[in-house]
């Protein structure tokens, strides 16, 4: 049973926030104890307040359980309850345990709009009643502080950053992108194993030359400042893109290249897996930057149903984020079965790295999905190269 606490009517010009602690086969003492000390602290913050326990919250977040199978509540309903309740944020802590280290996955959602304000993760070890205390105390601090240092502007949490080579800092109309200096090498393309689908095989080698490639996915903000226009179903300015063709992608690197100067275009498909699987620093794991997905991207069971801010799952090897899950990415390459063999008149376009609505195998370096080039879903966006 999930824990939900709300907000008394504030006091001293105080907001009212609710807070909602999940997790599946978590025991409810240890949401219990997550839930209440992150009131505690979250009532010491000069903005909000957040001391009462509401029933009415519960009762909702459980009616629209028994309408679903998936055992997640998205943000958008969360969103919904909170205008029912008549608070101004819901600040959501979802709770995983593996290998006796509890994971927390957090959010400040703004109810009017839907928008993740702020994110972040933190964890701590199983059982001890002090590290709970402690863990609950840095989700408050991170999701209260940095929205009010930002005035309620989405920014992503700082996850550790990889071993990364030489960054290149561009800004576009008001909005900063990074992109990371990847050194060329060889590597072997594709997967054999049990997991590998038909079409990434054969495993091959591969040689790549020298490329930057963006940080993060581009960014709604980002989209804006180029394009004028937010095509995505998801708001939020440091959320992906999402929604976009590939034809419409061409039009936003073309633009990109006239206010930059740079030759910005979309990876090559080996290009992609080649930055994914850590480049020259790879250590050969399955997704991008480990073996264990739920610290690394945002999938099917932790995604809560929607796009989260970039940047605030665990850097790969070379410091980049999000390239296993939150939206898939385009590439250059024209779809084929082997590799090399294209077909004539098939127009296929290769996107890579799975989604929020993905399972773990979509997720893995090695995954490949061919789609149409006029193809829009809320799933798919893109990065950078040049």
């Amino acid at each position: 049973m999930p824990c939900t606490l709300s907000a008394q009517q504030p006091t001293g010009g105080k907001k009212k926030l609710a807070v909602y602690v999940t997790g599946k086969n978590i025991d409810d003492e240890i949401k219990y104890v997550i839930g209440s000390k992150m009131v505690e602290k979250i009532t010491l913050s000069p903005k909000y307040s957040a001391v009462e326990r509401s029933a009415d919250f519960m009762r909702e977040i459980q009616k629209e359980l028994g309408m679903q199978t998936s055992g997640m509540v998205s943000d958008r309903t969360i969103a919904k309850i909170g205008q029912m309740l008549g608070v101004k944020y819901v600040a959501v802590a979802n709770l995983q345990e593996v290998f006796n280290e509890l994971y927390a996955d957090a959010r400040l959602i703004d109810v009017e709009t839907g928008e993740i304000m702020v994110s972040t993760n933190s964890s701590s070890a199983v059982g001890s009643l002090p590290e709970l205390v402690a863990l609950a105390e840095k989700i408050a601090n991170a999701l209260t502080g940095r929205a009010n240092a930002m005035g309620g502007q989405s920014i992503g949490s700082a996850a550790a950053p990889g071993s990364g080579g030489d960054i290149e800092t561009f800004t576009v109309n008001g909005v900063t992108f990074e992109m990371v200096r990847v050194e060329g090498g060889s590597f072997m393309m594709g997967a054999s194993d049990s997991e590998a689908r038909s079409d990434e095989k054969p495993v091959h080698a591969e040689n790549v030359a020298t490329f930057y490639i963006g940080r993060t996915e581009v960014t709604q903000d980002l989209w804006f400042a180029v394009m004028g226009s937010n095509p995505s179903y998801f708001r939020g300015g440091n959320l992906p893109v999402e929604q976009v063709s590939w034809a419409e992608c061409q039009a936003f690197c073309e633009r990109l290249r006239q206010l930059t100067g740079r030759q910005f275009r979309l990876p090559t498909e080996a290009e992609w897996e080649y930055a994914a699987r850590g480049g020259n620093r790879s250590r050969g794991y399955k997704y991008s930057g480990g073996n264990y997905l739920y610290y690394l991207g945002w999938y099917k069971n932790n995604s809560g149903d929607t796009t989260h801010p970039v940047g605030t799952k665990q850097a790969n090897e070379l410091g980049i984020y999000d390239m296993s899950g939150n939206v898939w990415e385009w590439t250059s390459d024209l779809w084929s079965r082997n590799y090399s063999s294209y077909r004539d008149g098939d127009s296929c376009r290769i996107a890579r790295g799975g989604s929020w609505e993905c399972n773990a195998r979509g997720c893995r370096s090695a995954y490949r999905s061919p789609n149409g080039i006029l193809v829009r879903h809320r799933g798919l966006g893109l990065r950078l190269v040049f």
